[in-house]
């Protein structure tokens, strides 16, 4: 992975329509779990601590033994009894029993700083697992964040990285982490000694940066970081979300414009003035987006109004250089999450009716959550997506 990283360039020209097939791996009406017993799954009813209502699954990845990691957060508050799993192939009348990562001693109704409180999204490198745990339910802050890393092999704790309150929020107090993204510059032998953590503050609207190397970690911020109140339309239903920085290379969730930053800018933990200067803009762009990742000189995002995936080749600038890979009205409604993983070459993405929950009109009989897959042969096969004039590769981060 010795590469540069590049900007994600979605160029104004013809978007051409392929409709890919849209594989549905796992699918939900509402989170349910492998409880250890039936009292133990009344306790947490009668305590709120699961709540169907409130459990909104997010985010997924897939490790190299084939297990599938979903994330379900609390930001709506209680309501998700564990919110890192395992998709097990147990069914149940919500969908797949979910297994708490890695057992359930990690996951207590009295959310304990020691145990996981709130995780938005993972990221699997090298066959670990990187899971950020904001410590936040809501609102309120429970505990400090922190970055949990465990080895898939045998799921053990090998990594624990606190990351301080003054780091995580900007100066107003105002930080909700979300994403994080590992990048390791050369090859696993010494992922941990190596590796990069960018992790982005949706609120707070700033970048943190976790340098294994130097041991070392700041937060970055930039006036572009910035983001504004956008009203979403999905599936005929509007809702309010504001959103910081959700990409590197770097776009607001509520933004129209998409910038760039270098990493070795970043490592160097420049004041805003510096960062400012340093972010170049790339595009504007006329609806927001959600996910992005990218493979090669490939960008993948996808467009919420229109509930579809998209993918952009940064270095064609003629005609034809984005395509819409799928679009599907009940299958990408409001797609939460999208990775490429280079162990499957495939691009995994989770999809959501997020805007049922937040205005309240959930129906348990109807499917609310889907975990999909794409693979990337299709889409070389079927697409001239990958047609190059250069030899560098784009990595994203979300």
């Amino acid at each position: 992975m010795g590469h540069s990283l590049f900007a994600m360039l979605i160029l104004s020209t013809t978007i051409v329509s392929f409709g890919l097939k849209v594989n549905v791996v796992h699918k939900w009406k509402y989170c349910e779990y492998e409880w250890e017993s039936e009292q133990q799954k009344e306790d947490a009813i009668n305590s709120c601590t699961y709540d169907p209502y409130m459990c909104v699954l997010i985010d997924a990845d897939k490790a190299e033994d084939g297990r599938v990691f979903v994330t379900a957060r609390r930001e709506l508050g209680l309501g998700a009894p564990a919110t890192v799993a395992t998709v097990t192939h147990k069914t149940g009348p919500g969908g797949p029993l979910l297994r708490p990562y890695p057992d359930w001693s990690w996951h207590n109704s009295s959310c304990t700083c020691n145990g996981i409180v709130n995780v938005y999204r993972v990221h699997i490198q090298c066959n670990h697992i990187v899971i950020l745990d904001n410590g936040k339910i809501g609102s309120d802050q429970i505990c400090n964040p922190k970055l949990l890393i465990f080895n898939l092999k045998n799921d053990t704790l090998v990594k624990t990285i606190y990351i301080p309150l003054d780091i995580a929020t900007n100066r107003t107090g105002a930080g909700h982490l979300a994403t994080p993204f590992v990048y390791y510059p050369e090859t696993c032998k010494r992922f941990l000694d190596e590796m990069i953590v960018f992790i982005t503050d949706i609120l707070g609207s700033g970048l943190i940066v976790y340098d294994s190397s130097k041991k070392s970690i700041c937060r970055i911020e930039s006036d572009f970081m910035k983001s504004a109140d956008v009203i979403f339309s999905v599936a005929g239903q509007n809702f309010i979300y504001t959103g910081g920085i959700l990409n590197l290379y770097y776009a607001s969730l509520s933004g129209n414009e998409i910038y760039k930053i270098k990493i070795k800018t970043l490592l160097k933990c420049p004041n805003k003035e510096e960062a400012n200067k340093n972010s170049k803009l790339v595009k504007r762009i006329a609806n927001p987006i959600l996910p992005m990742a990218a493979a090669e000189h490939v960008v993948f995002y996808s467009n919420v109004q229109n509930m579809s995936i998209l993918g952009t080749n940064i270095y064609k600038k003629s005609d034809g250089n984005t395509v819409v890979l799928a679009q599907d009205s009940k299958k990408l409604q409001f797609l939460s999450g999208l990775k490429y993983s280079s162990y499957w070459d495939q691009l995994t993405y989770f999809s959501n009716r997020y805007q049922r929950f937040v205005l309240g009109t959930v129906n348990l009989n109807e499917i609310h959550f889907r975990y999909m897959e794409m693979d990337l042969a299709d889409i070389r096969e079927k697409t001239d997506l990958f047609s190059k004039t250069k030899s560098e590769s784009l990595f994203s981060i979300f």
